[in-house]
């Protein structure tokens, strides 16, 4: 079995912040998410990583049972690249093929992530397959379920009866994702994680 790895060259991160929420969503002002939006013919698709993946080539099978090779010229794929993983891709058709703006693996996303609180003690997200999302010791956060749309990590979190200004989506850029370090941003905090499980 092919396993490659793909890191980034350089990464600031900023403090580790306490968890913060947007009421209806928030977006971002990430290059690398701004990036996308000017690209003609802009997909986005998800598949399982196979053994014909290589140092610039991400080969998939979709959902749609379509193989897929497309090229990773200056983009690393978040969370790396093993066989048999599934992935989420945002890519552009060229003349010269495929190529991909942002992919992340979402295997490697689908763990029980923590960090420290301000206030003292640690508090957890934990994101499941299937589209659940739980967090633990996160007062005024109560995410449900998660998403990936446009390369970011939309959490969810559920309207609750009789309560009319309940329900909303926190919107992230997935700034880094390895087997232990999770940091996601947006344009009003970045959270770093370590991986609990």
């Amino acid at each position: 079995m092919k396993k490659i790895l793909f890191f980034a060259a350089s990464l600031f991160v900023f403090t580790a912040c306490e968890w913060g929420t947007t009421e209806n969503g928030g977006g971002s002002d990430s290059l690398l998410t701004d990036s996308v939006a000017e690209v003609v013919n802009v997909i986005e698709t998800r598949g399982t990583i196979t053994d014909g993946s290589s140092m610039n080539v991400l080969e998939i099978v979709t959902d749609k049972m379509d193989t897929l090779d497309i090229e990773i010229p200056v983009t690393m794929v978040a969370g790396g690249v093993q066989e048999g993983e599934e992935v989420d891709v945002i890519y552009s058709k060229t003349d010269e093929g495929l190529i991909a703006t942002i992919a992340i693996n979402l295997t490697s996303l689908q763990h029980l992530w923590t960090q420290p609180r301000s206030t003292g003690g640690t508090q957890s997200l934990e994101i499941s397959p299937e589209g659940h999302a739980t967090t633990y010791d996160m007062p005024g956060v109560d995410y449900d379920s998660w998403s990936i749309l446009d390369g970011r990590l939309l959490l969810h979190s559920p309207r609750k009866a009789a309560v009319e200004s309940s329900g909303y989506t926190d919107t992230f850029d997935i700034l880094l994702l390895t087997p232990d370090t999770l940091v996601l941003g947006n344009e009003q905090t970045h959270s770093v994680f370590w991986r609990e499980n």
